[in-house]
């Protein structure tokens, strides 16, 4: 029922129409009241729908669509999660780092951690299940990193928190990638933290 009226449309009618579903459906995950098996049903059509509302014109809905895909992520296991979905979402994820609003960049990270709990990862998708390789690892690594260097000291904690999530992914892959671009970087303090956080997870010496 809230599905369609999140499409979108042209006009301010529209627009609030979408951001009344959106905020019904932020309220109705968080009470348990769909199970995981129900929300995986629905999974393959209501997927594109909520990630286009990632990119609405009102900020409202940008918003809570962050908070949304964030419950449908924790209900969620790695094993309901196709390889298509992941690729699917990481970029639309990453998208929102640039948004015109501070709040929208903020409230991304959260969704973006439960991405990684969400992800089956595999260097080339050999294992069983997988739904991750180390390519499209690489590409959202380095999504987050152009933001571990943002003007803003708040985007940059909550991009790190993020990173350092992402470390019990694959530490040595995250390791070659902040190498690759701590010189670049105005501080290298933040890279130089997330290269511990590795080393200490075995991903080998420090420099």
């Amino acid at each position: 029922m809230l599905l369609p009226n999140l499409v979108w449309r042209a006009g301010r009618v529209a627009e609030q129409v979408r951001l009344a579903a959106m905020l019904c459906v932020s309220r109705l995950l968080p009470r348990g009241l769909i199970s995981p098996t129900q929300l995986h049903a629905v999974l393959e059509s209501g997927l594109p729908v909520l990630l286009s509302c990632l990119d609405d014109d009102n900020v409202e809905t940008r918003g809570l669509s962050c908070q949304t895909l964030s419950h449908v992520l924790r209900q969620l296991d790695a094993g309901r999660l196709t390889e298509t979905n992941t690729r699917a979402l990481y970029p639309e994820l990453l998208k929102r780092l640039d948004d015109a609003s501070d709040a929208v960049r903020l409230k991304v990270c959260a969704p973006l951690v439960d991405f990684l709990h969400a992800c089956n990862y595999s260097t080339n998708y050999s294992s069983d299940g997988a739904n991750f390789d180390r390519t499209n690892f690489q590409y959202l690594l380095r999504g987050l990193l152009v933001h571990l260097d943002d003007a803003s000291a708040v985007i940059q904690q909550a991009v790190l928190a993020v990173l350092e999530e992402a470390v019990a992914v694959d530490a040595t892959v995250l390791s070659d990638e902040v190498r690759a671009v701590r010189e670049r970087h105005r501080s290298t303090k933040l890279c130089d933290a997330l290269l511990q956080r590795a080393q200490e997870a075995g991903a080998g010496q420090l420099v």
